[in-house]
């Protein structure tokens, strides 16, 4: 499809949500390098009463989604998120920041938990809570063990690969995740509920086991979170531009890997 064509879904969606329509599609985490890019494409619209942004993202750093949010308001009165498919973990922290978070019935989104590189394989990024939780372990071995001797001496090589001022920066990552979920809610998506704040908060930093545990538009709403289910027209036009992007991906990577 050519660019033209994927500029008439857009307008179509527009005209459908009387917004202007930004769109952020990628694979890669969600980092600082979007803000320059951003704030170019915000300038060119000006300040408009209304922003939608159409975000399929797997998530990325701890900090970025705030200031995503603090920019894009810049420029609205109103801000929404749109999530055809994917917006999980530092990608549903940005939703937090929206007014409305626009789903349909394959939209999810995730528990809030950012990621941070693999304290051994600096390539590799993890869920800041996988580090949490294998600590968690290692002391429940310890403590809960026949042997508390002979535990300690099993865990120990692998405690020693922890760095301590890596382990604190990975404590510090959880608890700035718990802080800015909680402000975002409480300046945008729960302002009118502010004493479901605290428990929205709890949840999606703590409330899930799995990295990945989608949370559709029913458990959304049952959360608390402002949505909007997509029907019809709407959500035939998100599909759509979803699937135009998806193809756009596909076809980059052949050319690259050619």
């Amino acid at each position: 499809m050519k660019a033209d064509e994927r500029a008439s879904i857009i307008e179509r969606l527009e005209q459908l949500r009387n917004s202007k329509v930004l769109v952020y599609f990628s694979y890669t985490p969600l980092d600082d390098t979007i803000l320059v890019p951003l704030y170019r494409e915000l300038k060119e619209i000006g300040h408009t009463k209304k922003i939608d942004l159409v975000l399929h993202s797997y998530g990325g750093a701890v900090d970025t989604p705030y200031k995503v949010v603090m920019l894009i308001r810049e420029f609205c009165e109103e801000f929404a998120v749109i999530v055809p498919f994917v917006a999980k973990s530092a990608a549903s922290m940005l939703v937090l920041g929206a007014d409305e978070v626009v789903m349909g019935p394959i939209s999810e989104l995730g528990p809030i938990d950012p990621l941070v590189k693999h304290p051994v394989y600096k390539d590799i990024l993890v869920p800041v809570q996988a580090v949490w939780h294998c600590l968690d372990y290692l002391q429940r071995s310890i403590i809960n063990s026949s042997d508390p001797e002979v535990a300690s001496f099993m865990v120990t090589p692998l405690l020693d690969k922890l760095d301590p001022w890596l382990i604190g920066d990975y404590e510090k990552t959880i608890k700035a995740s718990q802080q800015y979920a909680e402000t975002l809610l409480s300046r945008y998506m729960l302002k009118n509920n502010p004493e479901r704040v605290p428990n929205v908060t709890q949840v999606l930093t703590e409330g899930y086991f799995s990295h990945g545990y989608p949370i559709g538009r029913r458990e959304a709403k049952d959360l608390g979170l402002i949505v909007t289910e997509a029907h019809g027209e709407l959500w035939e036009l998100i599909w759509k531009l979803y699937l135009v992007y998806e193809e756009l991906f596909k076809k980059k990577q052949e050319e690259a890997s050619e």
